[in-house]
């Protein structure tokens, strides 16, 4: 019997995945993410958001605690779908919290009480794609195109605003055998499993770029990965992340503040 149709209509639930460590914020966003998707339902996601820097006070001292945000967000689920994500356990240190769907997913959200950065359109691009790319890593979506509209429809902008996101997005994946073969070679001592997701998502990112785009500046692609590893990854991620870029640069054989041609 077709249980859907005679229950209450379906919902979206957005789902924060908090925690110090980043790799028990991976472990627990996927885990969320297998077990809602093996109930038959889509699921947008797991989604890397700006880490942040929580103060921990006590009597005597203080301290400062770097915590990593996932985000997945079920499209239509379902009643199975509820009961999965009760019987899923946690590791300690990780916080689950339910939160409402209703604002789109925004690339970098602001800082409280700061003011709102100058819109970068190319930059924007460079988040959603690494964001993407993580979720991807995640979920291996069989179907890429259901994959790309559930995300760029969550966009704060237009899909056409992400034209330069799509063509990074495609390309990674296309060269994504290649891609991996320069990150294995340059990350020197590092076995390429223990590679954090969002690094692994940022260099793949930035080495397609230097690989295939030649009319940007490779300074301005390495640059751009080390300020994505600085606000969503954790404090040794900008010299893991440049040491890879600086050491595959260089054997390019391009002039690193010019684009070719210019």
């Amino acid at each position: 019997m077709d249980t859907d149709s005679h229950s209450p209509a379906r919902t979206r639930i957005r789902i924060r995945i908090k925690g110090p460590d980043f790799r028990l914020a991976d472990q627990a966003a996927a885990d969320v993410a297998h077990s809602v998707t093996a109930t038959g339902v889509r699921a947008l996601g797991p989604l890397p958001l700006p880490s942040t820097v929580e103060a921990l006070r006590s009597s005597s001292s203080y301290d400062e605690l770097r915590c990593h945000h996932r985000l997945l967000e079920i499209i239509e689920s379902k009643p199975q779908t509820i009961d999965a994500l009760r019987r899923i356990n946690l590791p300690a240190g990780i916080e689950i919290a339910v939160v409402a769907p209703e604002d789109p997913v925004a690339a970098v959200e602001p800082v409280p009480g700061e003011a709102p950065a100058k819109r970068n359109r190319r930059r924007d691009s460079r988040v959603a794609a690494m964001q993407f790319l993580y979720s991807w890593e995640v979920q291996r979506h069989g179907d890429i195109v259901t994959g790309l509209y559930d995300f760029f429809g969550e966009q704060s902008q237009p899909r056409e605003y992400y034209a330069f996101a799509e063509e990074l997005i495609q390309g990674v994946i296309r060269d994504l055998a290649l891609i991996d073969e320069v990150i294995v070679r340059f990350a020197q001592n590092w076995a390429f499993e223990r590679v954090a997701k969002v690094d692994l998502a940022t260099l793949r990112l930035a080495i397609f770029e230097l690989m295939r785009r030649t009319d940007i500046p490779p300074v301005v692609t390495m640059n751009e990965a080390i300020d994505i590893a600085k606000v969503f990854s954790t404090e040794e991620s900008k010299r893991f992340v440049n040491g890879i870029l600086d050491r595959y640069a260089a054997t390019l054989g391009r002039d690193p503040r010019k684009a070719e041609g210019a």
